[in-house]
């Protein structure tokens, strides 16, 4: 199978499996949210947020190592998960412990330790289960983690919304995702254990130690990188209001939906991205860029749809209570082009080995966020947290592309930043001038002027479409 075939395969598999996962997660928020309102929300997001640091210091990195290791060479997986699998349960439970006591401190507020519990349990557990499915993805076998995925996020959604119809708590909701982790482990386990043989199990602490520390350079980019993410939600839960927790995880969860496609195109890019690699990073470079300026191409002008329609999106989602959250959607919806770009050129970086140069990146990042963040916050709350992370993915992503030109492997990136950012500038000029038009008509003027601009500005190249007719019908 040609590469753009293979990764055409892998992103419809996992786009398909994560759209239907995400919106299951995303409705499942809606109501939440709309059930309990924002206080509880941002309780609920706050959990989530340490939970999810928490769970890099059980994991430590050993995921992205393996999948570069069983992609080379399966046979020793069995014996790998093995030795991981005890000492990272026990992890797991010291790891639940202080994520609960943390976010207690945070949110300030007894009534919500059930749910803190449940939220925090589950992001653990979530990681142990993706310990399990690495084999899988490492052979590039998306459907089954990718359907492992979805029915663990379906399975949350029936309880979660069984617990919501009958008057339960929030707690409820929360040990929903429990039970559903749980399901997803044992699906890992059965089907891991059918294609590369079935973990054994033994306390080996030394062996343990040695696989983290071969695994240290992805621990780094990977504690920094959530650490980041979920950093606004940490930091303004400890400097505003739960309220503003709450407005600003709304935003934050709509784009979490709204970055999927990228996220998933990169996921499987990234596989491929190494494979290239390792007979010539020319070659690997090239295939980055072509996925950059396709990746450009589609998260632009969602970018600036988003924009214009920001107060409705809210509205329409989440209700008028919601509707200062459009102020943050408007801002961090840039992060969408940004954060896509950047993940490839990180992909690229780690199929380089350059791990530790990613974890020194992303450190100075998180350290100007760290800088940056409480003044804006203090300044303009929850909108303030919002403009740090956008001012600090694009330092990230200049810091990326620095790195691969020291490397001589920068893709070239100017045009296809450019042609894109220029249909999107006059679309949004276009957009201002019609304002006054009836919403229906004013979207359709802004959606042609839109297509338009990306054709005749060169957005849209020939040279990406015969890339992209590779992907769709590949030569035999």
């Amino acid at each position: 199978m040609s590469n753009e075939r293979r990764i055409l395969v892998n992103t419809a598999v996992l786009s398909v499996s994560e759209t239907a996962s995400q919106l299951a997660n995303f409705v499942l928020v809606i109501a939440f949210a709309r059930t309990f309102g924002a206080k509880t929300l941002g309780h609920y997001s706050v959990a989530m947020a340490v939970g999810a640091v928490a769970a890099v210091f059980v994991s430590f990195g050993t995921q992205g190592m393996l999948i570069r290791e069983f992609g080379r060479d399966s046979t020793h997986a069995p014996a790998t998960l093995g030795v991981l699998m005890p000492i990272q349960a026990l992890l797991a439970v010291i790891a639940w412990l202080i994520a609960c006591i943390i976010t207690d401190a945070l949110i300030r507020d007894t009534a919500a330790t059930a749910l803190v519990m449940a939220v925090c349990g589950y992001q653990i557990l979530l990681c142990l289960a993706s310990l399990l499915l690495v084999p899988l993805q490492a052979k590039e076998l998306m459907h089954w983690s990718a359907g492992g995925n979805l029915a663990h996020r379906l399975l949350i959604l029936l309880i979660g919304l069984a617990v919501i119809r009958f008057g339960g708590s929030a707690a409820g909701v929360g040990l929903s995702q429990i039970v559903g982790a749980l399901c997803l482990i044992a699906f890992a386990w059965v089907q891991g254990s059918r294609r590369f043989g079935r973990p054994t199990l033994r306390y080996a602490p030394a062996q343990a130690l040695t696989l983290f520390r071969r695994a240290s350079p992805f621990f780094g980019v990977n504690a920094l990188s959530v650490i980041y993410a979920r950093g606004p939600l940490i930091m303004l839960s400890a400097l505003a209001l739960s309220r503003s927790v709450g407005l600003y995880a709304a935003a934050d969860r709509f784009m979490v939906a709204a970055s999927l496609a990228s996220s998933m195109f990169n996921s499987a890019v990234y596989p491929t991205v190494v494979r290239v690699s390792h007979g010539s990073i020319r070659d690997a470079t090239v295939l980055t860029a072509r996925c950059v300026r396709i990746l450009l191409v589609i998260s632009f002008p969602i970018a600036i749809l988003v924009t214009i329609y920001a107060d409705n999106i809210v509205g329409l989602f989440f209700g008028a209570s919601y509707l200062g959250a459009a102020k943050v959607l408007q801002v961090l919806v840039w992060s969408l082009p940004i954060r896509g770009a950047q993940g490839l050129l990180a992909s690229l970086l780690a199929a380089m080995d350059q791990q530790a140069g990613l974890a020194r990146l992303r450190a100075v990042g998180l350290c100007a966020f760290s800088v940056l963040a409480p003044v804006l916050i203090l300044s303009f709350d929850y909108v303030g947290a919002a403009c740090a992370v956008l001012l600090c993915d694009t330092l990230q992503f200049a810091l990326y592309w620095s790195l691969l030109r020291k490397k001589h492997a920068d893709p070239p990136l100017t045009k296809a930043v450019l042609a894109p950012g220029s249909a999107v500038a006059l679309t949004a000029a276009v957009s201002g001038a019609i304002e006054h038009l009836h919403p229906p008509t004013r979207l359709i003027m802004v959606i042609l002027v839109l297509t338009a601009g990306m054709f005749a500005l060169g957005a849209v190249r020939p040279h990406d479409l015969r890339f992209l007719r590779a992907l769709i019908m590949p030569k035999s």
